[in-house]
C-alpha cells in the first residue's frame, strides 16, 4: 500500500506505539486524525508534527471507554473533509493481577477499551473506508493473544478476541478494497507496563523493543499488505512453538516464566 497522501485514524496516539506511529506515518506523507485520552500530550504531538514535519493533523481527545465519547469521535471523523483511508485501532490497556482479585471496574474498562472500542470503530468506519480507492484496518493485538500469561487473563483474552476478529474480517473483506492487518507486538517499552502495574525486571532486555522499532515494523507491514505480522522473529517463533505444545506443558512453562502473581488477597 502506498502511504503518501493517505489519511490515517490512530487511537491511543499520544503515547507509546501510537505516538511513534504518528511520527512514522507523518514522515511517510500521511495526513493524521489522532485521538487519545491525554489532551495535553495529544496537543503536544499534534503541534510537533505540524511544525516540524509539515503534516496535516487534526485531533480530538476522547475517552474510548465511554460510549458517548466513542460516538462523538465517530461523528467527528464523519465530518472531515477528506475521509480516512486507514484505521489503526491501537488504544489498549491492561491491569496485572489475579483474575479473581481484580477490581471489577478495571475489568470493565479493559473490555470497553480493548474490545468494545475497536469493534465499534471498525464496524462503523467500514462503510466510509469502502468508498476509498484502497483502504486498510490495522488492529493492534499482542503476542499475549497467542500465549498464556497469568496475571493478564482479561487483557490476553481481549487481544485473542481481536486476533480472531481480524482473521474473520480478512475473509469477509477479501473481495473488497478494504484489507486487514493484525499486528502482534511483543514486550515494548511503553507507559502500558507502568499503568498495568507489572514488574518487568525479570524480562530479558533483548526481548523488549522500543515503540519506534515496533512502529517501523507496523508501517512496513502496511506497505507490504501483510495480513498477520509480529514485531520481531522471536515473537513469531515463540507463538508458533507454543501453539504446538500440549496445554499442560504450556501451563507449566508460562506459570512463572517472567513474573510471579501477587499473593491471594
Amino acid at each position: 500500500m502506498e502511504l503518501n497522501g493517505k489519511v490515517v485514524v490512530i487511537t491511543g496516539a499520544s503515547r507509546g506505539i501510537g505516538r511513534a506511529l504518528s511520527l512514522a506515518l507523518a514522515k511517510s506523507g500521511c495526513g493524521l486524525l489522532l485521538t487519545a485520552l491525554e489532551s495535553d500530550e495529544l496537543t503536544s504531538i499534534s503541534e510537533y508534527l505540524t511544525a516540524n514535519l509539515g503534516a496535516s493533523v487534526a485531533f480530538m481527545p476522547a475517552d474510548l471507554t465511554n460510549e458517548s465519547d466513542r460516538r462523538r469521535l465517530l461523528d467527528w471523523i464523519g465530518t472531515r473533509e477528506q475521509p480516512p483511508d486507514i484505521l489503526i485501532n491501537n488504544a489498549g490497556a491492561g491491569r496485572f493481577g489475579r483474575f479473581a482479585s481484580c477490581d471489577w471496574r478495571d475489568v470493565e474498562q479493559m473490555i470497553d477499551l480493548d474490545i468494545r472500542a475497536p469493534v465499534l470503530l471498525t464496524r462503523e468506519l467500514i462503510p466510509i473506508l469502502s468508498t476509498r480507492p484502497e483502504a486498510k484496518i490495522v488492529i493492534i493485538s499482542s503476542t499475549v493473544s497467542r500465549l498464556p500469561y497469568p496475571g493478564l487473563a482479561v487483557y490476553g483474552a481481549a487481544k485473542g478476541f481481536l486476533s480472531s476478529l481480524s482473521e474473520s474480517l480478512a475473509c469477509e473483506l477479501a473481495e473488497t478494497n478494504v484489507s486487514i492487518l493484525c499486528f502482534h507486538p511483543g514486550f515494548t517499552n511503553t507507559p502500558f507496563m507502568a499503568s498495568a502495574a507489572m514488574d518487568m525486571s525479570a524480562v530479558p532486555k533483548f526481548f523488549i523493543r522500543s515503540p519506534e522499532a515496533v512502529a517501523a515494523r507496523i508501517v512496513r507491514a502496511i506497505k507490504n499488505d501483510a495480513v498477520w505480522a509480529y514485531s520481531d522473529f522471536g515473537c513469531r517463533f515463540g507463538a508458533m512453538v507454543a501453539a504446538l505444545l500440549p496445554s499442560r506443558i504450556r501451563t507449566r512453562l508460562f506459570r512463572n516464566l517472567f513474573w510471579r502473581l501477587p499473593h491471594e488477597e
